[in-house]
């Protein structure tokens, strides 16, 4: 294991290098079309019906948007004929929302909109007064690129009463929509400009040796620590408290933020921090004594909570007296139950 490079080596490199779930662009546009099934309340006096639209966005943040869209339906009037004859209408749909994307992994997001809607008849009629009032919208997005995605959403918006409108009062109405299309995401993509300099030629005769010496690997104390995969790894200790890793031996500080080790650990975890017993296999484990370090080669992993890996003794027998609980890496809690009482 010495000899090559660490398993928490391996899981530096794969936060800093492999894909992670990504927001849109900050600035990012969005250009879009959809099908929309209308579905009208029945005050309404219309026949649900099938349209299209267009939206456009733009990313204020990573994951938040405002963007506006229009659509157009044609539906048929309830009661026909109505005025002057017709048989249908024309209905156009505004709406404008805030728009929040909640990424559950590298391709497919959760859509939440709210927002307001006006609807707008542009025949003559004597239905369905205009008017608009507060929208909602909840939604998934898959992304098949950095460019195209696809959406499919449920809106919902509500139109109050206004006893003023021509040519008859109009009610409160409830109406509803499904909808599905596909976006384009525009990117503002940075222009790197190659400047190139020219040297002067050096004279005749003139050789140039360089010559590239290896900066010396830092001193310090080989240290093994146990992690939450249940593998050892070693680290080293410099005599200023600095932790170095791999073959190289870097400082884990030099190597920003996104460091960590493998595995899932409890520090932090709202059920650790409140001291809250583990139950585990119809019994409950509280916490036992401080903190401790163990060798991975004595324990096993026999399931988790929460995210949270569970160890026990190696060749435990279940019902486990004692349960280790990684808290970070190279820190262990363990928890006991009591199963004479269990067993009574």
């Amino acid at each position: 294991m010495k000899g090559g490079i660490t398993p928490a080596v391996v899981a530096v490199a794969g936060l800093l290098f492999a894909p992670a779930v990504q927001a849109q662009t900050q600035w990012a546009v969005e250009i879009g079309g959809f099908g929309r099934y209308s579905i009208f309340d029945s005050d309404v006096g219309i026949e649900n019906a099938i349209g299209a639209g267009g939206r456009v966005g733009l990313f204020i943040f990573e994951n938040l948007s405002i963007e506006g869209e229009m659509s157009y339906a044609e539906p048929d009037l309830t009661d026909q004929p109505g005025w002057q004859g017709r048989e249908f209408i024309s209905h156009e749909l505004w709406q404008g929302r805030l728009m929040y994307t909640h990424w559950l992994n590298d391709n497919a997001g959760i859509l939440f909109g709210a927002g307001y809607a006006y609807d707008n008849y542009s025949r003559v009629r004597n239905v369905a007064a205009r008017g608009g009032g507060p929208a909602g919208l909840v939604g998934l997005r898959y992304r098949f690129t950095d460019l195209l995605s696809a959406r499919i959403e449920g809106i919902g918006y509500m139109v109050p009463e206004d006893e003023d409108t021509h040519v008859a009062p109009r009610p409160s109405t409830l109406n509803f929509g499904l909808q599905a299309g596909l976006s384009l995401i525009v990117r503002d993509r940075e222009v790197q400009v190659e400047t190139i300099v020219e040297l002067p030629a050096p004279p005749p005769d003139t050789v140039i040796v360089t010559r590239e010496v290896a900066a010396p690997i830092p001193q310090g104390t080989p240290t093994e620590i146990c992690i939450a995969t249940g593998e050892n790894v070693t680290i080293y200790i410099t005599p200023q408290g600095d932790t170095l890793i791999g073959d190289r031996r870097v400082p884990v500080g030099a190597l920003g933020p996104g460091v960590a080790f493998a595995g899932n650990y409890a520090d932090g975890a709202p059920w650790y921090v409140a001291d809250e017993p583990i139950p585990f296999q119809d019994r409950e484990y509280v916490r036992s004594g401080g903190n401790v370090g163990l060798d991975c080669a004595n324990i096993m992993r026999v399931g988790e909570y929460q995210g949270v890996p569970l160890f026990a003794d190696v060749g435990a027998q279940s019902p486990y007296e004692t349960l280790y609980v990684p808290v970070r890496p190279g820190v262990w809690q363990a928890y006991q139950t009591d199963l004479a009482a269990v067993r009574a």
